[in-house]
Parts: structure tokens; C-alpha cells; sequence
């Protein structure tokens, strides 16, 4: 193993924990619906998104970096796939995950602390939020899959 790849691996692997980890914990603590928890899981989870979005951002880098010096076959069918995955997991998290995060930090500021308002309650419990997590699970999955497996090759 070059340092390259364990560089790619080691920030793909700190970038999957930050975001599904996180993600996984402030959708429980938001279901219980506990005010003050919701606004201080999102404070913390803002100082994190960032952190995961460079570590996702800088495995791409020495994911290129590795291939490149271990003449793998940019164009190879597992790798365009892997492409895909992550601008597809990169795209949900611009589109959904950034505005809803900040938009139920918005409501949670909003709310009285002993119970969630009813705009808040409406975002938790929102169908569109349990369908992109579970579509996120299966896109995380799908990447390690083909990072791993390199079907195709």
C-alpha cells in the first residue's frame, strides 16, 4: 500500500464516520424531540460538516493521486462508477442534507425549549428525510462496495 492510498482511505474512512456517525446520532436525538438536545447536537454538528466535506473532498484528491502513481486505468469501469457514487453522495448533501441541517437549526432556535414546535415536528418527521438517509446508506454502501470489490475490472 502507497501512502497515497492510505491517505484516500484514511480520510474516505474519517469523512464516512463524520457524516453517516453524525448524521445517524442527530436524527435519533431529533426524534425525541428534546429542544434544547436538537439545538446542541446541531451547534456541534456545524463544526463538523465542514471537517467531513474537506475529508470527503481531500480522499477524491489522493483517490486520483493513487491512481495516478499506481497507473490504474482512469476510465476503468469500477473507478467511473465509484465517480459517480461520490458526486451523487456529494449532490445530496449540498442539495438536502446542508439546507435542511441549517433549516431545523433555524426551528430549533425558534421553538420554545420545553417542546418542539410544530414547524420543527413537521421537519423531524418529514418522509423525505428517512427516504435520502436510507438512499444514503445504500450510496455509502455501494461506494465501499466498488472501491473494494472493483467489480467490472
Amino acid at each position: 500500500m502507497t501512502i497515497w492510498q492510505f491517505l484516500h482511505i484514511a480520510s474516505m474512512f474519517g469523512a464516512v464516520s463524520l457524516f453517516v456517525g453524525q448524521g445517524m446520532l442527530s436524527a435519533g436525538i431529533a426524534r425525541t424531540g428534546d429542544v434544547r438536545a436538537i439545538r446542541r447536537t446541531l451547534a456541534v454538528e456545524a463544526r463538523f460538516g465542514p471537517v467531513g466535506g474537506a475529508l470527503f473532498l481531500l480522499g477524491i484528491v489522493f483517490g486520483f493521486v493513487t491512481a495516478l502513481t499506481g497507473r490504474w486505468d482512469l476510465r476503468a469501469p469500477w473507478l467511473l462508477i465509484a465517480y459517480v457514487l461520490a458526486a451523487v453522495v456529494l449532490a445530496t448533501g449540498i442539495a438536502f442534507h446542508g439546507p435542511r441541517g441549517r433549516k431545523l437549526q433555524a426551528l430549533a432556535e425558534a421553538s420554545p425549549e420545553n417542546e418542539p414546535s410544530e414547524a420543527l415536528r413537521a421537519l423531524i418527521d418529514a418522509p423525505s428525510a428517512r427516504v435520502v438517509s436510507v438512499l444514503d446508506g445504500l450510496l455509502w454502501l455501494a461506494l465501499i462496495y466498488v472501491m473494494v470489490a472493483k467489480p467490472f475490472s
